[in-house]
């Protein structure tokens, strides 16, 4: 294998067709079949889906072969798997030509009938690597050919495989039974969790018969080892295990998926080979929100028809322009009923004496080893603030204790982080649900977070820490004026956080004056029914 770091690469205006990804124990042959034009085939390119300029990583791929297949060149790579520089992530798969003198790299599309048989359900298709990473083809977004290195987990067994196999047999057998029980699947982040506002709004259908009400058999889908499982046990009869076998019947026959999360959520995440996953992707889905939309632009896989989602909850009108205008949802689709974890929120401050530091993930330290993380501004900025001995002293002298909640994105990465005084706790991400370290603080510190709306909607102070304000916008994006409109104040020096810090405690961690004003027109409801609104609004559509 030949290959070479080459990052001058144009994006090419046509496009290459997928003809196989094969494995021959550590050899991974990719065949393209390339146009025939006025320019010269030269090469493959796999890149890292980068989100940042500074973060491309484009190596080329010298080929075995070029030929002429008919009316187009068939051009042949083999890779090492064990050798090539992969890291956890998505890459891109091209095909490379020249014209005067320029590199142009070609997109591979996937034509209908390669897609429809990508799967290769019980043919191996992938490569699974010592260190215990398994690296297989997948049809990205768009058709277009990608592919996928991640750690192999047990939902990569041969035995969930035959699972599906017997509930796909087991729902066809009896399909009017399960189809006639219309099913609402209630999940969160990857069957794991029961936190958000899928968690509140199960609950509240639990504890309020709406089972009757909707006409509708409604279960909530989490791990058996979840540590969230035991705030479910009084619903056992509800409850779907993920991945068992009445797990894959019910999204084979639900008439509808809610989740505060995506589609993706809902089964394998990251899929190589699946009979159920497909099937996922037809479902009719009720996104009830992950956090109000405003300080980050959502990508392409939240637009309401890549989700394929009939309705969405949003907490004030302004945001259902949002919705509207930029994920494509219909008007009557955006529902303005407020959220259903917001019907739980009340504020403990006065029973703890905490401030809540939570930093949302930055897309560029995802999957990064040990030793980029802690290169990381990111790193040093937080290490610097928990264990800053002008903070350390703030909290002796308020005798407070601050809580490091780190994003469960990154969340690997958490033991990284040491502290030299008791007063700082670092909180690995589940060990304590989010919604309860909200509740006790007294003071959020975040940068971009969506949970400040939570926070907000609680009449509590925020602090906003947004050193890396161009490099967010650059990458993410956002919806407001996040100068001016991020609700709670700024800093972006370290030395303007700690002055800030200081600020709010003197005022007894007070609610700024500007942002009391504005409070309640960003919340069209500050009540406790925001669950019911939402059952009144799937009755009203007969979903």
């Amino acid at each position: 294998m030949n290959y070479e770091r080459y990052d001058d690469v144009s994006d090419a205006v046509i496009f290459a067709r997928y003809g196989s990804v094969t494995f021959d124990k550590h050899m991974m042959k990719i065949v393209v079949r390339c146009p025939m034009g006025d320019y010269d085939w030269k090469c493959m390119l796999i890149g890292y889906a980068y989100k940042i300029e500074a973060d491309r990583e484009n190596y080329l791929i010298q080929p075995d072969s070029i030929t002429r297949k008919g009316i187009y060149q068939e051009m042949t790579c083999r890779i090492d798997v064990r050798k090539f520089p992969f890291r956890t992530t998505h890459w891109q798969v091209r095909a490379v030509y020249e014209k005067d003198g320029k590199l142009f790299a070609a997109r591979v599309v996937m034509p209908l009938i390669k897609r429809s048989r990508f799967q290769f359900v019980f043919k191996p298709n992938s490569f699974v690597r010592d260190d215990g990473y398994i690296l297989f083809p997948y049809m990205a977004r768009g058709g277009y050919l990608g592919l996928r290195f991640r750690e192999k987990t047990d939902d990569d067994n041969m035995s969930v495989r035959l699972k599906e196999w017997i509930a796909l047999n087991r729902y066809k057998k009896h399909r009017e039974q399960y189809d006639g029980q219309k099913i609402i699947l209630v999940y969160e982040k990857r069957c794991e969790k029961a936190q958000d506002n899928g968690y509140h709004f199960f609950r509240y259908c639990m504890e309020n018969n709406m089972e009757a009400f909707l006409g509708r058999k409604i279960y909530y889908v989490i791990k058996k080892d979840s540590v969230d499982r035991k705030k479910l046990a009084a619903y056992e009869d509800h409850l779907v295990d993920y991945l068992s076998i009445k797990h894959m019947i019910c999204l084979l026959a639900c008439r509808l998926l809610v989740s505060s999360d995506s589609k993706a959520h809902a089964y394998i995440w990251q899929y190589d080979k699946s009979l159920i996953a497909p099937t996922v992707n037809r479902k009719k889905h009720v996104f009830l929100g992950h956090g109000v939309l405003a300080l980050k632009k959502l990508n392409q896989s939240f637009m309401a028809k890549n989700m394929n989602s009939v309705m969405t909850t949003v907490t004030s009108e302004m945001e259902k322009e949002l919705v509207v205008r930029e994920l494509g949802y219909k008007r009557h689709a955006a529902v303005v009923t407020g959220y259903a974890r917001f019907d739980a929120l009340k504020d403990c401050s006065d029973e703890y004496n905490e401030i809540l530091i939570m930093p949302t993930h930055r897309s560029w330290l995802f999957g990064v080893e040990r030793e980029v993380f802690t290169a990381s501004d990111y790193y040093r900025r937080y290490m610097d603030l928990i264990n800053s001995p002008r903070f350390i002293e703030l909290l002796k002298e308020k005798d407070m204790t601050a809580n490091f909640y780190l994003h469960p994105s990154i969340g690997e990465h958490v033991d990284a982080f040491t502290v030299s005084d008791d007063r700082v706790r670092i909180i690995p991400y589940g060990k304590y649900a989010l919604d309860d370290l909200m509740m006790r603080a007294k003071l959020l510190i975040t940068d971009y977070s969506s949970v400040c709306w939570d926070v907000y909607y609680m009449g509590k102070p925020i602090i906003f820490y947004q050193y890396d304000l161009q490099d967010y916008l650059d990458t993410w994006g956002s919806y407001i004026d996040l100068e001016k409109d991020s609700p709670g104040r700024r800093a972006v020096t370290h030395e303007q956080l700690l002055d800030l810090i200081e600020d709010s405690a003197s005022r007894n961690f007070a609610l700024d004056e500007e942002w009391a004003k504005r409070r309640e027109s960003h919340y069209q409801y500050l009540d406790t029914q925001n669950s019911r609104r939402i059952c009144e609004a799937l009755k009203e559509r007969n979903y």
